[in-house]
């Protein structure tokens, strides 16, 4: 499995500018994807429908704010480091890129 580990990433968005981490874990065989804030706040995306193909993790996000809205995903991991983005309805790409692995 790709990309397991904790990775520690900046964000700059209009509702949250800072660092963030994305938490990847194996579950039951699969992918479990959570993400956190510095602050200590867990924003509620909730990932599903995660597949691993080469170094890319893809799938979708929801969030309670965007009911029935699926958010594409995807994170690719290279060596130490992550890229990635969640494209948000009415806000935009939420990018990262140089992700560092911390956990």
């Amino acid at each position: 499995m790709i990309g397991l580990g904790k990775w520690k990433f900046t964000v700059n968005t209009r509702f949250y500018s800072g660092e963030a981490y994305l938490v990847i874990e194996e579950k039951d065989g699969g992918y479990d994807i959570h993400a956190l804030l510095a602050n200590g706040k867990k924003p509620d995306f909730r990932f599903s429908q995660l597949q691993a193909q080469g170094d890319t993790i893809t799938g979708v996000a929801q969030h309670s704010l965007l009911q029935g809205s699926l958010i594409p995903f995807v994170a690719t991991f290279e060596g130490g480091s992550a890229s990635g983005s969640l494209d948000v309805p009415f806000l935009g790409v939420i990018s990262f890129s140089n992700a560092e692995k911390v956990g």
